[in-house]
Order: structure tokens, then C-alpha cells, then sequence
């Protein structure tokens, strides 16, 4: 075992700080025409055809309405060719969760070399985890298994920000995480005075995510903070615990916790989530093959 480092001092550990804020401040706002489907959705009023209209000012996300509406996963039966058929198949809520994940969703896929992940190494495990997500809050009757499903897909956004302060540390950080029994969360915080889920709910925040949205990434690992939504965070802490691509992988020195509070947030005992995690599994590698 090597010998723990003394802390750094404040004023270098409130530079680092004030580095990674000023990141987050540079980081481009999302684009109008998101902002335009966003404020749109909250209209009660609002129709499919103005929605599929708006989304049609966005080619990306077209296609991405488009392709999830096809998607044999949904099991609808004719192919859906216009955006407004596709905005009805899937419903408001649905449309919320694309829209609010297609413009971040894209960065996952580089690799992080602070964090040691290759390029799509972060997209499968958020993907497995908002899969995980949204089985789980169907399972525990949590009332919307979409936000879940965009809360597990977007939990690690502040990871893609904070790689270039993990790369410039990152003998400390694996020597913290593999010798002194610490979450890498946690070494962030020793080291940088704030860690990945507290950046990516800055990051939230600025894109003006729902605040439930904001709370379950922010919070997501130690969702007992969580002010707005703590069941969110929990099942994003279960999840991202219990992610089946993790499971016994000897590449990645991030070890993940279930965090004591999440048992309690989501009324689990340990016989009851030892039966859930095993249905879990079985519907993930039914429907998935193990990759997503």
C-alpha cells in the first residue's frame, strides 16, 4: 500500500475550482431550436403538428425522432415516414426525453483518456445504465420511466468536462482509488474540490434541464442530497451500480457503490433487490445480447 498524500492546500485545490468553473461558463448553450421544442412542450395547448414542425428546423434530432419511433424495441407495427406520425407514436413525454438527450448524447461517444475510457467506452455504460434505469423505476412503479431512462443516459455528462483535470492527475487518482479504498467521486473532490456529478449538474443547470433532471445527475451518488426528486437519484445510483457491463470488468479502477440511502429512498431490502437485480438481468441480456 503507498502512502497517502497530504491534502493540497486550499488555495490550489479553490484554483482548480475556479478552472473548472469557468469551463462550465464557456460551455455553448444548447440550441435554439431545442430551447424553441422545450419551451414548446410545456404548453398544454401545444399540438403534434407544431412539435413535429419544430423539430423538423433540426436535422439531427428529425432523424433521431424518426429512427426511435422505427425502432422494433417500441414493437409498433408499419414504419413511421413523417415526423408528425412519429411524434404521436411516441407522445409528448417520449419527445421530451429525446430532446433533451440527442444534443449531449453525441460527445459520450469520444474516448476520456483521464478516466482511461476509449472511444464509446462512456456511451455503452450510460446507455446499460439508463437501460438499468428505466427497468428499475418501471419495477418500483417510480411514475416516469422516461426521465429515468434520460437521467441513466446523461448521469456522467460532468466526466466529459472534468477528463482534462483527471488526465493531468491521474497517477494520484488511481493510486487514491486503488490503494485507500476511495470512489473516484470522491478522489475529485479531494483533488479538484468538486467532483463529476456535481459539474455535470453545473452543466444541467446551464442547459436549463428540469430540476429533477439537474438533481438525479448532480446527486446521482449520493442521491440522499437530492432536494428536488432523492428517488431519481437513487435509482440513478442503482443503476449505475448495478450496470451489467460493469460487472466483474477488471479494465476500469472506477469501483461503484450502492449507496446506503438508496435502499431506503426506493424501500428496498437486500432479498428484495437480490430478486430484482437477477430479473434485471435476464430482461437486459433477452433484449440487449449483453451490448447495447
Amino acid at each position: 500500500m503507498g502512502e497517502f498524500a497530504p491534502p493540497d492546500s486550499s488555495s490550489v485545490v479553490s484554483r482548480r475550482v475556479e478552472s473548472i468553473l469557468k469551463s462550465i461558463d464557456r460551455i455553448r448553450p444548447l440550441p435554439t431550436s431545442v430551447s424553441r421544442i422545450m419551451t414548446a412542450l410545456d404548453d398544454p395547448n401545444i399540438s403534434a403538428g407544431i412539435i413535429s414542425e419544430l423539430i423538423g428546423l433540426d436535422q439531427a434530432l428529425a432523424a433521431n425522432v424518426l429512427q426511435t419511433a422505427n425502432s422494433f424495441y417500441l414493437g409498433y407495427g408499419p414504419t413511421c415516414s413523417n415526423l408528425t406520425d412519429a411524434v404521436m407514436r411516441l407522445g409528448f413525454g417520449r419527445i421530451r426525453t429525446i430532446v433533451q438527450s440527442v444534443q449531449v448524447a453525441g460527445s459520450l461517444v469520444r474516448s476520456l483518456p483521464g478516466y482511461r475510457l476509449g472511444s464509446g467506452d462512456l456511451w455503452n455504460h450510460s446507455v446499460a445504465t439508463a437501460v438499468v434505469a428505466q427497468w428499475f423505476a418501471k419495477s418500483l412503479s417510480y411514475p416516469n420511466s422516461d426521465n429515468a431512462y434520460v437521467a441513466g443516459l446523461l448521469h456522467d455528462i460532468g466526466k466529459l468536462l472534468l477528463d482534462q483535470f483527471a488526465l493531468a492527475d491521474y497517477d494520484r487518482m488511481a493510486d487514491y482509488v486503488q490503494n485507500f479504498n476511495l470512489a473516484v467521486w470522491q478522489v475529485e473532490q479531494k483533488l479538484f474540490g468538486i467532483d463529476h456529478a456535481g459539474v455535470g449538474g453545473l452543466m444541467a443547470k446551464k442547459w436549463n434541464f428540469p430540476p429533477a433532471l439537474v438533481d438525479a445527475i448532480q446527486y446521482h451518488h449520493v442521491p440522499s442530497r437530492g432536494q428536488c426528486d432523492s428517488a431519481l437519484a437513487a435509482l440513478i445510483n442503482l443503476s449505475n451500480a448495478l450496470n451489467p457491463l460493469d460487472q466483474g470488468s477488471q479494465s476500469k479502477f472506477e469501483g461503484r457503490q450502492i449507496h446506503p440511502a438508496t435502499m431506503e429512498i426506493l424501500h428496498l431490502d437486500q432479498a428484495k433487490l437480490n430478486i430484482l437485480y437477477q430479473r434485471m438481468l435476464t430482461f437486459y441480456h433477452m433484449n440487449y445480447g449483453g451490448s447495447v
